[in-house]
Formats: structure tokens, C-alpha cells, sequence
């Protein structure tokens, strides 16, 4: 029996490791790679393990750390900072593409109650994926990347009614109204009993174990609370992902969230995994030679109706139409959450497997696809923006040569937000002939309130850059943390004139190399300059006299890192 289960564990690592060896090459996301893994080794591949209680347990498990740390990220003042775009944007995204797939699904003969859990599921991205490929590309706070995060907020939100449903949902029968009503109303209480009775308990019990200074009981700990809520959830009725989901959200406000985050992420990403293991395991590949339309069909619904869906939404809310366009593209794709109902819904009949599996079959495809649609959504964007997209952008190429044209042997700063300000101010104080370019539009408005001679433009685009001057300039000074984007200007700042000097603001010295062999003459990174900053008037009070400490602050600086001498700023 032991070596049976060592054999079984073996396969399905071995069959992991090769499968996501396979889509990182092809840039793919590790999500799909679990699925082919259960794919090829389940009982519609080569038959090498058969779906069993034990793997879906563990499957459950990683369910449960899934939702302990969706609990974690759900912020309700956040939420209500930004309720425009998570419950404004957000149910609306929701709410028409239920509709849509809803309509879609009675037309074709399906129930109603089965229709609407396949819209739930066909409504849901992948937030995984997604956040990962945002910061990747450093779009993450960029403005589409904000609304993109508002909707997948709402999302992990709008899924708990799902689990609900389907927590109380009658093998071979299906929900009673009241049923679900009594459900509904039993996972309201448990949120409002866990937001404000619960909450002092559990911070009081973390503070305790942190004390202790003990890493291992506060691992168990929070181990213990993530099953255990999970438990106790399921005991009153509830599913267990969420009771997992109400334990992480009282904890999520706590001062403890990050070493929690940081504690389970390792065992929700290895049971996360074994999940999409098993779901890859129940996707029966034959349903693409069966019903090949259906498949298609499916597919057509999760990718272009959902971006057709996001681009509706961006228009009702005004979004800018290239931010409208993008975000439509990052969210055509299927999430866990998506597969996560459909395979809940299956296992209690609440969905019939002729209709669920090309469902299942499509969603897992998109969700293997989605880094690829979130790299090609600027393209995207530019293909919806069409000509009046051009047109903008060659209004704003037009404002930033006329600001520039005066100027020669001048400073172009990129960037004028929380590090670009002082740096503007300090410029224009000193009359240095300089030109700032900023793209958000929210601290574009702030800086030309505040006086600062700022242009409206993305200093990532090469005409952008010709426009304000950079083959005249004596310096560039870029203000941003994104890396790819860095690394785009300092390339073209070299094409357009090899010998202007580049200083990089970067937010800790972990980049220096990188953007040191990208071409940048000085990096300046923020930890080292506040430390140093701090260091120095430490000195000061400490009675060190201001030449003494600024001698013992500029020996400390070169010996950081000796080996970039000439790279880091001072």
C-alpha cells in the first residue's frame, strides 16, 4: 500500500515536472501544465492513476489554502476606496456575463439553475495568472492594471455565493429556494460574526504565538486556523473553502497578514497544483472529437464574449477606451475559481458531464493561453483604439515637441509622480532647463495643479521620446519602478543619442546589475539612498560633525557594492 502510494506520488510529479518543463518554453502558465499532467496520466490519458478519494483530498486542501488566501487579499476598506471599480465595474462584468451564458445555456435546452452556475463559471479569470503576468511585464499599476485587479477582487467575491449553493446542493435533485436561501443567510452571519466577534479572538491568539517567537508554532497555527475554520465551516452547514475564506479575511486585516502569506503560500501552491492535477484528471479529451462545435463554442464564449463583455462594461463606466481595451484581453480567459464551480457542480450533479466537460475542456484551455493574451493586450489596444487612438497619440507627440522645441542640453525626466515631484522641484529651483513626461493621468493632473512644466505622454514610446528631444538632451532621468519598460527606454535613448547620460531611480539595490547592463549610467536605488539618508543624521545626532559622517556615509556607499563602482548613485 505504501509503495503503491509512493509510485502514484512519483507519477504525478514526474508528470508535472515534464508538462510545465513544456509550457515555460512555450511561455505558457504553469496552471496548464498541471491540467496536460492530469490529462496524460488520468483515466482519459494513459490510465496511470485512477481519480481517487486520497487525491481529491489533498485536491480539497489545496481548494481550501486557495480560498485562505483570497480571505487574506479581501480588504473591505480597500474594496470601498475603490468601489467604482470593484463593485461598480465588477458586478457589472459578473452580472452580464451570467446573463449572457444564462440565456445562451435555456436556449440550448439546459436548465436554469445549471445554466447559472455555468455563467458563474465561465465569468471568473484567473487571478493567479493574471497578477503574475501584470507584474511581469509591469503593468500592475498601471491604469488598466488597476481596473483589472477591481474586477478580479470582485470576482473571488462573487464566487462564494456559488460554493454556497452548491455546499447545500441535493445529489440528484437541486437547490430548494429556501434551501439556499437558509444558506445564504448562514455564510452572511458567519461574515458578519467573523468580522466582528472573531476578529479580536484570532488577533489576540496570533499576537501570543508571534511573541513566543517560535516559527513553527506560528506555522501550525495558522495551519490549524486555515483547516480548522474549514472544518467548522462545513460543520455549520457551509462549504469548507468557505469557512478557509472567512478565517483568512479576519486575519487579513491583521498586522500579522504578511508572515501568514508568506507561511501557506508554499503549501497552496504544491496543493493548488495536485487540484489542477485532478481537474486535468476528470477533463476527458475525447469531447473534442465528440462534440468539436460545442467545444468552439465554448471557447468563443469565454474568450471573445468576455472581452466583448469587459470592452461594454469600460464603455457604461468611461473608461479610457486603450485602458477598456486591454483589460478586456487580460480577463478573456478562465480561472481556478471557474474550473473550481464546474468540477464542485459536476460531483453533485448540479451539471451533467455532456455539459459540463466541454465547458470544463474550453475553460482550461483559455486558462492555458492567458499569459499570451495578457502579452498581446497593447496590441489589442491599439487595434480597437484605431485611428483615434493614432490621432491622440500624435496630439500628444505634437504638445511634447512644442514644449521641447526651446530646449537644448536639457533634462527629460520621466515620470513625475511620488519620486519625480522632488526631483522636478529641485530642477526647476535651480533653473535647469528640463522637460517632464508622465502617462497616469491622475498624477499628470496633480503635477501640472502643483505648477510643474509636465507633458501628458508614455516615455516608453520611441516617438515620444523623439518628440521631447532626447537626440538635444544632456541627461535622462527615469523616475519609475517597471522594469521592461526601463529597459525599453534606455534602449532607445541609446539609438537616438549614445553619448546622454541615464540615472534610474529603482526601488531597491536587487536591480542594479540588470539595469546597469541595460545601459544606465547611474542607478539610484531608494532603500540605499533613504538608508544612507538616515544613517547620516544618525550620525549627526550621535555628535559626529557633518564632514565626519558624510566621509564615513560615502566610504560605507562604496563598499556596498564594489563591483558596480561608477553605476550607483550617491
Amino acid at each position: 500500500m505504501a509503495d503503491d502510494l509512493l509510485i502514484k506520488t512519483l507519477v504525478v510529479i514526474l508528470a508535472s515536472v515534464c508538462a510545465i518543463s513544456l509550457v515555460a518554453r512555450l511561455r505558457l502558465s504553469a496552471a496548464g501544465g498541471y491540467l496536460l499532467a492530469g490529462l496524460v496520466i488520468g483515466p482519459h490519458g494513459f490510465k496511470l492513476i485512477a481519480a481517487s478519494d486520497e487525491a481529491r483530498f489533498l485536491a480539497d486542501l489545496g481548494i481550501i489554502f486557495l480560498m485562505f488566501m483570497v480571505g487574506l487579499d479581501f480588504s473591505l476598506s480597500a474594496m470601498i476606496a475603490a468601489r467604482r471599480d470593484v463593485f461598480g465595474a465588477g458586478s457589472l462584468q459578473v452580472g452580464f456575463t451570467v446573463l449572457i451564458v444564462t440565456g445562451i445555456a435555456v436556449l440550448s435546452g439546459i436548465g436554469l439553475s445549471t445554466a447559472v452556475l455555468l455563467g458563474g463559471a465561465v465569468a471568473m479569470s484567473s487571478t493567479a495568472i493574471t497578477v503574475k503576468q501584470l507584474v511581469d511585464q509591469g503593468d500592475v499599476s498601471s491604469q488598466q492594471g488597476r481596473l483589472v485587479l477591481g474586477l478580479l477582487l470582485f470576482q473571488d467575491l462573487a464566487v462564494l455565493p456559488f460554493l454556497v449553493v452548491l455546499g447545500g446542493w441535493q445529489p440528484g435533485g437541486g437547490p430548494e429556494p429556501l434551501g439556499a436561501a437558509r444558506q445564504l443567510a448562514i455564510a452572511a452571519t458567519a461574515l458578519g460574526v467573523a468580522a466582528f466577534v472573531y476578529k479580536p479572538v484570532f488577533r489576540t491568539w496570533l499576537a501570543w504565538v508571534a511573541r513566543t517567537n517560535s516559527a513553527d508554532l506560528f506555522l501550525l497555527t495558522v495551519l490549524l486556523l486555515a483547516l480548522g475554520t474549514a472544518f467548522v465551516g462545513r460543520l455549520t452547514g457551509l462549504s469548507a473553502p468557505i469557512g478557509a475564506f472567512l478565517a483568512g479575511m479576519v486575519v487579513g486585516e491583521s498586522d500579522f497578514r504578511h508572515q501568514v502569506e508568506d507561511d501557506i503560500r508554499p503549501f497552496r501552491d504544491v496543493l493548488l497544483g495536485l487540484f489542477f492535477v485532478t481537474v486535468g484528471m476528470e477533463v476527458n479529451p475525447s469531447i473534442i472529437v465528440v462534440a468539436p462545435m460545442t467545444v468552439l463554442a465554448w471557447i468563443a464564449v469565454c474568450m471573445p464574449g468576455k472581452a466583448l463583455v469587459v470592452i461594454l462594461v469600460g464603455a457604461i463606466m468611461r473608461w479610457p477606451a486603450p485602458a477598456g481595451a486591454r483589460a478586456a484581453l487580460i480577463l478573456a480567459h478562465g480561472g481556478e475559481d471557474g474550473l473550481l464551480l464546474l468540477t464542485q457542480a459536476m460531483r453533485v450533479n448540479a451539471v451533467d458531464p455532456s455539459v459540463g466537460q466541454p465547458a470544463l475542456f474550453a475553460l482550461a484551455a483559455t486558462m492555458a493561453l492567458g499569459p499570451m493574451l495578457i502579452r498581446m493586450s497593447s496590441r489589442f489596444a491599439e487595434l480597437v483604439g484605431g485611428a483615434s487612438h493614432r490621432l491622440k497619440a500624435d496630439a500628444e507627440e505634437a504638445a511634447i515637441r512644442e514644449e521641447s522645441q526651446a530646449l537644448s542640453d536639457h533634462v527629460i525626466l520621466c515620470g513625475c509622480g511620488r519620486v519625480g515631484r522632488p526631483v522636478a522641484l529641485v530642477l526647476e529651483a535651480a533653473k535647469a532647463p528640463c522637460i517632464a513626461i508622465e502617462y497616469d493621468l491622475t498624477r499628470f493632473r496633480r503635477a501640472r495643479k502643483s505648477g510643474h512644466k509636465v507633458v501628458f505622454g508614455d516615455a516608453g514610446r520611441k516617438r515620444v521620446m523623439e518628440a521631447a528631444g532626447v537626440a538635444r538632451a544632456r541627461l535622462v532621468v527615469i523616475t519609475f519602478d517597471r522594469r521592461h519598460l526601463i529597459e525599453r527606454i534606455l534602449h532607445y535613448v541609446r539609438q537616438q543619442n549614445p553619448a546622454v547620460s541615464s540615472i534610474v531611480s529603482a526601488a531597491d539595490d536587487q536591480e542594479i546589475s540588470s539595469l546597469a547592463r541595460a545601459g544606465a549610467s547611474t542607478v539610484f536605488p531608494e532603500n540605499v539612498a533613504a538608508g544612507l539618508a538616515l544613517a547620516d543624521q544618525v550620525l549627526l545626532v550621535c555628535g559626529f560633525s557633518q564632514d565626519d559622517a558624510a566621509s564615513i556615509v560615502t566610504a560605507v556607499r562604496a563598499e556596498l557594492h564594489p563591483e558596480l563602482r561608477g553605476h550607483v548613485g550617491r
